[in-house]
């Protein structure tokens, strides 16, 4: 087996027997039934610049001492294949440009041929080979004594490393980043070095960093030679408080002036002109862009970029104005970006670094990558001061940026999932850009970081979010790869069974712009990851009347259980509840792949899928909702009953991922474009129907904050695995298209 790529564990997983059998009639006429053997259950995708082979499949018929591999074997792959292909020897090759979709990974149909590549011609057999999304450490150990003596240098090591999937890989060997809650200690040469000052129990703090993800170990330094700690002393050292000493404290709260980034005036009652000087606003200068929004006397918001004139000052015609605000539109070029000051853009080097005096600056390790910075690990950030208030800012990924990433201000997600291309013929297109909207900031400073796979950034742009107007009701959703965004989101619409998209991609179509829909939703997440990974962002952005829509279960099922997922969930509402965000909780969506009854019994083509093994999370999630008496969109019902009417086999190649020129189910769990356009459909009419019947929560809370396009008839004509058309009448949310990022 191969291994992948800078120490990074194994290239392959279990041999396997094949998947499908299928029957057909040799030259002589003779029934044999036809096999595909050996090859492997999975693979890894590979790093950037390497690749995975798999051990070879063989094709066979018959059985035990009468088994014969076949040769002139035809291979083909009949998903999916950029960056994947197979040799005349069954051995299948996965490069880099491989998109593996999110922590799921998908699945590669291998067809083997002999005599033709039809059962009327010859013998076929198909089998599948999941791909995994490249390796990547997802836990390790600090492997350090509990107590360490004054003065002492004793060895340091990482352990215990583990993958994404959970399984042990080989230990890393790229830079380690360490921290450490003293000063007078280091890590020099495997060694930790111990300089503190004599202590007969001082509690301290190890933090490494290996590709965004810290691990911490607490230890006891004592200046006696016999010291042991007891099981008091671990309880006491569990509970201090121990944090990284940095150069910077960011708790501390940065003395911003405000007049420097934002000029308002309300008092225009009968003026026609005003003349705003911005000589002293950050950023000026030529080609500095001014956002300048003006609310009318008819309620009515007009906005627009200007640039001041040779004295520094922006000269506006005013007509019914009741508030103007100005404020510079700030744009950072970092690193090897191509954008310049031409453009209105500020240029921050690698050797920028922020030190709290400066406007900007990089605060960490960072690097110059081909068209940006690489800013590799959770404590390195780009950081800009800005007076406390809400903010619309849109990052740029340079065009060498590959995978996905999260993207965190203030060490609190905004957007996850961003550049993921998925699967089913979508095509990465850099650089490109994602915007996060109304994001909080206070503590005077944005501090921007990224994690995940792709920690490279090219460009930031920042806009104030006007104060003369009311703040949006933002629509916060949460959940699996199913809700996620992918990238980039077309302007115009696939052909069925293509382009892999999440439902809360597309939900803004369903509503206004009087609501701001962030998708915080990604692949792989469950209910007890999610909530320690994406949720502070919820709790940080979000204000009283907001509202948060999780869908859970899906991968709960694979990584946790049912008691576990109802208790973070618990958590994410009472957080919810605290600070005045409503909740709606979502059963997942039913599937092709789980087209079953609850009980696991199969179905035909229009029977009604209640989710097999999903079944039970489905109904605890239903009871949780009972119980906190919390809103319920209950996606596994309305699509259930949907699919029921339509068929498996127009779900299947119109709602998940389809290929129509190989008539291959390539994926039987994501969604396609059309596919998650229904289910949002579904989600969002559920809950407009709801708000028209005015049904409250537990604590009076409605939904009338949600502002949807209008309910609009129309009809479905779709065709069953028999090719017989079937008219179906529907009453949905119309949509109405938003790009929600590019």
């Amino acid at each position: 087996m191969k291994k992948i790529s800078k120490g990074f564990g194994l290239a392959a997983g279990y041999f396997i027997m094949a998947a499908v059998f299928l029957t057909a009639c040799g030259k002589e006429g003779k029934s044999e039934t036809m096999i595909i053997t050996g090859g492997q259950e999975f693979v890894y995708a590979p790093h950037s610049g390497g690749e995975t082979r798999t051990a070879p499949f063989t094709a066979t018929v018959g059985e035990g001492e009468h088994t014969q591999v076949l040769t002139d074997v035809v291979w083909k792959i009949l998903s999916s294949s950029q960056g994947a292909s197979i040799d005349e020897e069954g051995v299948v090759t996965i490069t880099d440009t491989y998109v593996a979709g999110d922590i799921n990974g998908t699945d590669i149909v291998i067809q083997a041929s002999v005599g033709g590549e039809s059962a009327e011609e010859g013998m076929t057999a198909t089998t599948t080979l999941h791909v995994r999304e490249s390796q990547r450490a997802a836990a390790f150990e600090i492997l350090l004594p509990e107590s360490v003596k004054v003065g002492e240098t004793v060895d340091i090591s990482l352990t215990g490393w583990k993958d994404q999937y959970g399984e042990p890989m080989e230990a890393f060997d790229g830079q380690v980043q360490w921290e450490f809650s003293d000063k007078k200690l280091s890590v020099e040469d495997g060694k930790l070095v111990v300089n503190t000052r004599s202590a007969a129990e001082l509690f301290a703090a190890v933090y490494a960093t290996v590709d965004g993800l810290t691990v911490e170990k607490r230890f006891i330094i004592s200046n006696r030679a016999d010291y042991q700690p007891d099981a008091a002393a671990m309880e006491r050292l569990a509970l201090a408080k121990l944090t990284p000493v940095r150069e910077i404290d960011f708790t501390q709260a940065r003395q911003v002036d405000r007049a420097a980034y934002v000029y308002v005036q309300e008092d225009l009652a009968g003026k026609t002109e005003l003349t705003v000087d911005v000589t002293g606003m950050v950023n000026a200068g030529a080609n500095t862009d001014y956002q300048v929004t003006v609310r009318h006397g008819d309620g009515s918001v007009t906005t627009e970029d200007r640039k001041a004139d040779g004295d520094g000052k922006i000269k506006l015609t005013l007509q019914n104005a009741e508030a103007v605000e100005v404020s510079p539109v700030l744009r950072f070029s970092l690193g090897e970006c191509e954008l310049d000051e031409t453009r209105g853009y500020l240029q921050v080097a690698e050797d920028d670094k922020y030190t709290g005096k400066e406007l900007c600056g990089f605060y960490g390790e960072v690097a110059n990558t081909a068209g940006g910075i690489s800013m590799r690990g959770m404590t390195n950030y780009f950081v800009t001061a800005l007076p406390d208030g809400f903010y619309n800012i849109r990052i740029t990924k340079p065009k060498s940026g590959t995978g996905r990433s999260t993207v965190k201000i203030n060490d609190a997600s905004v957007g996850t999932n961003v550049g993921n291309p998925g699967t089913g013929g979508r095509t990465g297109i850099t650089p490109y850009t994602y915007l996060m909207e109304d994001v909080r900031v206070e503590g005077g400073t944005a501090r921007i970081s990224l994690e995940e796979k792709d920690f490279t950034l090219a460009a930031v742009e920042i806009r104030k979010t006007p104060e003369i107007i009311s703040r949006r009701v933002h629509i916060y959703l949460g959940g699996d790869s199913t809700v996620s965004n992918y990238y980039p989101i077309e302007e115009t619409e696939p052909q069925p069974g293509r382009f892999q998209t999440g439902w809360g991609q597309v939900f803004c179509q369903y509503v206004t712009e009087e609501n701001a829909v962030t998708n915080l939703a990604g692949g792989g997440t469950y209910a007890k990851s999610w909530y320690e990974t994406a949720f502070p962002g919820v709790i940080q952005n979000g204000q009283p009347g907001d509202y948060f829509l999780i869908q859970a279960g899906i991968n709960d099922r694979s990584y946790s259980n049912e008691k576990e997922m109802v208790e973070y969930l618990t958590y994410m509402i009472d957080a919810c509840r605290e600070k005045g965000i409503i909740v709606i909780l979502a059963t997942a969506m039913q599937t092709p792949k789980f087209w079953k009854d609850k009980n696991g019994n199969e179905l035909g083509e229009y029977g009604t899928p209640e989710g097999s093994g999903l079944a039970s999370y489905m109904e605890a999630i239903r009871q949780l909702a009972a119980d906190k008496e919390v809103f319920l969109v209950d996606t596994g019902k309305l699509t259930g009953e949907w699919y029921g009417k339509v068929g498996r086999t127009y779900v299947m190649q119109n709602y998940h991922l389809y290929n129509q020129e190989t008539a291959v189910e390539e994926d039987t769990l994501h969604l396609s474009y059309h596919g998650a356009l229904k289910v949002a459909e579904l989600i969002t009419t559920s809950l407009a129907r709801m708000q028209a019947e005015g049904v409250t929560d537990g604590l009076g809370n409605t939904l009338d904050g949600l502002v949807f396009q209008e309910i609009t008839a129309y009809e479905v004509v779709c065709k069953d695995a028999s090719g017989r058309e079937i008219t179906i009448p529907v009453s949905g949310v119309g949509a109405v298209y938003r790009k929600y990022a590019q």
